[in-house]
């Protein structure tokens, strides 16, 4: 993943690992409705700043601290010679100039790219199963 927000650049150094995508999926079951509307094909490149607030309203604080940092965590910022982590293993950013909305919008990001067709097929069967019934 490569995005740009406010001007600086940020990439994701690695995916997130089977099990890491697993507790981050699994706590962000209470949210799927919301989750649904985030990993939409027709949503991408809209801005999810809202819903990915939405999104972590609906499930508890030591849940969304644990998806935002698990996500943060593979993502550095590109500037300078030397990519930098944007955060410290304890889950501090490293950057004062980083935002809530800039931090929601790394964390979807990471989402999508680890989880998003994993969504998508999994809310997409679900459809089709209740659309039979």
């Amino acid at each position: 993943m490569n995005l740009t927000i406010n001007g600086i650049a940020y990439s994701t150094t690695a995916k997130l690992d089977a099990f890491t995508q697993l507790h981050v999926a699994r706590k962000l079951g209470a949210a799927l409705p919301v989750v649904d509307g985030l990993v939409r094909q027709e949503n991408a490149g809209k801005d999810k700043t809202l819903l990915s607030l939405l999104m972590l309203s609906n499930i508890s604080d030591a849940d969304a601290d644990f998806v935002v940092k698990k996500c943060l965590g593979v993502v550095v910022r590109n500037s300078g010679n030397q990519p930098a982590k944007i955060q410290t293993p304890s889950g501090e950013l490293m950057f004062d100039d980083i935002s809530l909305a800039a931090v929601l919008d790394l964390a979807v990001a990471v989402i999508e790219e680890n989880l998003g067709d994993f969504f998508r097929t999994s809310l997409g069967r679900l459809a089709q199963e209740e659309a039979q019934t």
